[in-house]
């Protein structure tokens, strides 16, 4: 288990190994940065019942979308021609020296700057690749593949991040394509081929409960749904980048539809909700945060303008209704830098009557070696979290992931938050 929690997928990351890179690639990069540097639907559900102060505007905007092709300069090609793809523009600054330009779906926009895209040469070469964004600043370690299927970070000696906004990557390209992206690519066909696999068993129900504005389906895995039993809540991926949240939520719901004593007790008296994807067409585009409403979708849980939220609202409201049931917790998994958990203060839902505080700490008992950070995320604000507690009065918790949390401990973290949280439910609300 020490080396399992040691070890760091993203191990290049800490400033001091990009220090111990060679002085020819130092030397190399100054110049290049040198250079460079020169160079509105109806709605249909009702309001919120709450009126949270300083509400953030959520009607739709117009987006930038980007070109799709293959671009290809002097024998390089650069291709976004897949889906999760962003790139905006290509060029050439100097004879190794190649420029990609990223651009967000508009702004302003949280600094969540996605990029991924497909490169190869016509014969054999090293470039240099400057990667330079509009309204926004370099966050995501590059991760590399060959398949786009199979990824890991890419060299800390072919990578270098410029203190202002941009990073500079060192490439040795071939005639076949790599990919270099943000983050592990997980689409919305990623996403079906997964909730095809978890509705395989008998007591999993895969649910349409919308559309996107894309016209994406957006689906909902419903577990064990029985009347008048208390309700668990699980969504992710309202962010396009947050990769590794949705990594945990897969974690969390696999062991929930395990088949241990613990798990088939659970679903005897607790019935589940899965919405693994609610922003498709913002990930199946490469945005940085937004739908194609140009909206930040977890800014929309007030009056419900964008189609994502409205429909899953009203599909919670007709599902709690028809079948009594109880809503009890409500989990959302985001990523950000570090590992963080947001949840509520005693004196918005006190200890007592809920079950997080003591979760989070038996989540530190089980994992003593890593730092599993608690934050007050407020009540008022219009995100996902406050509107489980405004509408059901039920405990919620905002679950962020590191961007470079390593990926094995994303996994076992999401298995042992589902079984520390059924015996704590279990114990707490089972008649």
């Amino acid at each position: 288990m020490d080396s399992l929690l040691t070890t760091k997928h993203h191990f290049s990351s800490d400033l001091k190994q990009t220090k111990l890179m060679t002085a020819h690639l130092f030397s190399w990069l100054a110049l290049a940065l040198l250079i460079v540097s020169c160079s509105t639907p109806q709605k249909t559900g009702a309001p919120l019942s709450y009126d949270p102060p300083g509400s953030t505007n959520t009607r739709t905007k117009s987006i930038e979308l980007q070109k799709k092709g293959t671009f290809t300069i002097d024998g390089v090609s650069v291709s976004n021609k897949f889906d999760g793809a962003r790139m905006n523009a290509f060029e050439k600054l100097t004879d190794s020296l190649y420029q990609i330009s990223i651009y967000p779906e508009n702004a302003p926009i949280n600094m969540s700057p996605w990029y991924s895209f497909k490169i190869r040469s016509e014969e054999r070469k090293e470039i240099y690749l400057h990667l330079k964004y509009r309204d926004g600043k370099h966050r995501y370690y590059p991760d590399h593949s060959h398949d786009g299927i199979q990824w890991q970070p890419l060299d800390s000696t072919r990578y270098v991040v410029h203190e202002k906004d941009s990073a500079v990557l060192r490439l040795s390209l071939t005639n076949r394509y790599q990919w270099i992206s943000a983050q592990e690519l997980l689409t919305s066909d990623n996403n079906e081929d997964w909730i095809s696999q978890m509705a395989t068993s008998d007591f999993v129900l895969r649910k349409p409960i919308g559309k996107s504005r894309n016209d994406r389906e957006l689906t909902a895995l419903q577990i064990a749904i029985a009347q008048k039993q208390p309700l668990l809540i699980v969504i992710s991926r309202q962010h396009p980048p947050e990769v590794t949240g949705y990594m945990a939520m897969k974690a969390f719901v696999e062991e929930l539809i395990s088949t241990t004593a613990l798990v088939e007790k659970f679903r005897e008296k607790f019935s589940i909700v899965v919405v693994p994807m609610l922003n498709p067409d913002g990930v199946d585009n490469g945005h940085w945060r937004h739908n194609t409403g140009g909206v930040d979708l977890n800014r929309d849980w007030q009056f419900y303008n964008q189609p994502e939220i409205d429909q899953f609202q009203q599909y919670i409201h007709q599902l709690v209704k028809m079948n009594e049931l109880d809503v009890v917790l409500g989990l959302d998994f985001h990523s950000t830098h570090n590992d963080l958990l947001y949840t509520f203060n005693n004196e918005t839902f006190p200890d007592q009557n809920g079950v997080v505080k003591t979760w989070i700490k038996r989540l530190r008992e089980a994992f003593p070696d890593e730092t599993i950070t608690e934050e007050d995320g407020g009540a008022e604000s219009p995100v996902s979290k406050n509107w489980f507690l405004h509408e059901f009065k039920a405990e919620a918790v905002t679950y962020e992931v590191g961007d470079d949390t390593p990926r094995e401990f994303v996994q076992a973290k999401g298995k042992a938050s589902a079984r520390i949280f059924m015996e704590l439910l279990l114990d707490k609300y089972a008649r």
